[in-house]
């Protein structure tokens, strides 16, 4: 089998390897080391490639994989193909993510590791992968129905999510002001909330009292493209503004207009409208996660997802991250330059900010929700983060555009 491997390596030129328990085989002859990790295992687990199913991943890396799990003497296995690059990236980009991660000193070694990477559709490493898989196991398997079905259970999943929402929103009457609403979706956008942006956007689309306007007379075809180029005009702001480098942004956005021309209905359009939404958020939730280390990323999210809880002390926190109180503290301090009741505050902070622009919460019940001890205090921290009174703000800020 090995020799079988090794003469597909030696044709495709991807490289080719088998993780089990803690363990690399490699069957490459070269063993391609991305310089921002110690070792591949090192890389494999950080990408998150160690899944239950099957996964053809794009990382923050610019990098491809496919990574295919199977059972071989009752031991989990990880079939790994990889890494290769779709598209190589601009000098920008690299020089953007290596500052991001404080690697800027790697920069000759990872253009040249990316330059070594062998270039291949996603359609080339399905390819690859079922011949390898084969020749791994002995039997056969459709990889690509087995991602269409996976797919189709995420599919399912974040339906639910958006019914559930949808449902949520109508029942609470969030609705207040239509540019406010729309704004609140690249909003989104800009703090890279993927998961919440388009059961948003699906409330958004499906209220009753709105239409979009026409933005061609001569065909509804070209009158949704061209609504969904504004999208991509201001999903392109938004994400600079969530400190996208603006290089990357622009870059994403004249490829999703000359996708968007290749569109022939105006359902497809209208499926695209999201994707957009989708892209730009995922975009900046990876800028986001790129500066940090995983354990600080982490630390970040639990705090976001539980913002309204009362208890986020650091002890609290550490206890749900299986991590020491004093670790923590100290790692989070030395990586973002503030302690985790400082960023906890600046969160707050930034939520009362979207709570007073898109849903008109009064203070008080802003203090309330975000667990303040009292007015008074809620104003101070809000003047330390801001440099105005909750009050100033929602008079400089409400009416603002986009």
């Amino acid at each position: 089998m090995d020799n079988i491997l090794s003469s597909l390596i030696e044709v495709t030129k991807v490289p080719i390897s088998i993780y089990y328990d803690a363990n690399m085989t490699f069957f490459s002859s070269d063993k391609i080391i991305n310089p921002l990790f110690d070792t591949f295992q090192e890389h494999v687990i950080n990408c998150g490639l160690l899944g239950k199913e099957i996964q053809l991943t794009n990382t923050n890396y610019y990098e491809s994989f496919l990574s295919i799990p199977f059972i071989q003497q009752n031991k989990r296995h990880w079939l790994i193909i990889g890494p290769t690059v779709y598209n190589l990236p601009t000098k920008e980009g690299v020089v953007q993510l290596l500052t991001s991660i404080n690697r800027g000193y790697l920069k000759e070694e990872f253009e040249s590791y990316l330059m070594s990477l062998s270039i291949e559709t996603s359609n080339q490493l399905i390819e690859i992968g079922q011949i390898a898989y084969y020749l791994t196991s002995g039997t056969e398997l459709n990889i690509r129905e087995e991602l269409k079905f996976i797919h189709q259970q995420q599919d399912t999943e974040i339906e639910w999510k958006q019914s559930s929402y949808i449902a949520n929103v109508r029942e609470n009457s969030y609705y207040h002001h239509d540019p406010l609403l729309e704004r609140r979706i690249y909003q989104f956008i800009e703090e890279g909330k993927v998961q919440e942006i388009i059961p948003y956007h699906q409330a958004f689309r499906k209220r009753d009292d709105f239409e979009y306007g026409i933005l061609s007379r001569k065909s509804e075809l070209r009158s949704q493209k061209n609504i969904a180029i504004t999208t991509i005009t201001l999903a392109t702001r938004a994400a600079i503004r969530g400190g996208l480098h603006p290089e990357d942004a622009y870059s994403l956005g004249d490829v999703m207009i000359q996708d968007l021309e290749e569109l022939n209905s105006i359902s497809k359009v209208d499926w695209f409208r999201e994707k957009i939404l989708y892209d730009f958020a995922e975009l900046v939730k990876r800028h986001h996660q790129q500066r940090y280390s995983r354990k600080i990323t982490q630390c970040q999210e639990y705090i976001y997802k539980h913002i309204y809880e009362s208890d986020l002390s650091v002890s609290w926190v550490a206890e749900k991250l299986g991590l020491n109180p004093k670790y923590l503290s100290n790692l989070f301090k030395k990586e973002t330059g503030m302690s985790i009741s400082e960023y906890t505050q600046k969160v707050k902070v930034k939520e009362a900010k979207n709570m007073m622009l898109y849903f008109n919460r009064s203070i008080t019940e802003i203090c309330n929700t975000l667990h303040f001890s009292d007015q008074s205090y809620f104003i101070k921290v809000f003047k330390r983060h801001t440099k105005m009174t909750p009050g100033e703000y929602i008079k400089k800020n409400r009416f603002d555009p986009y």
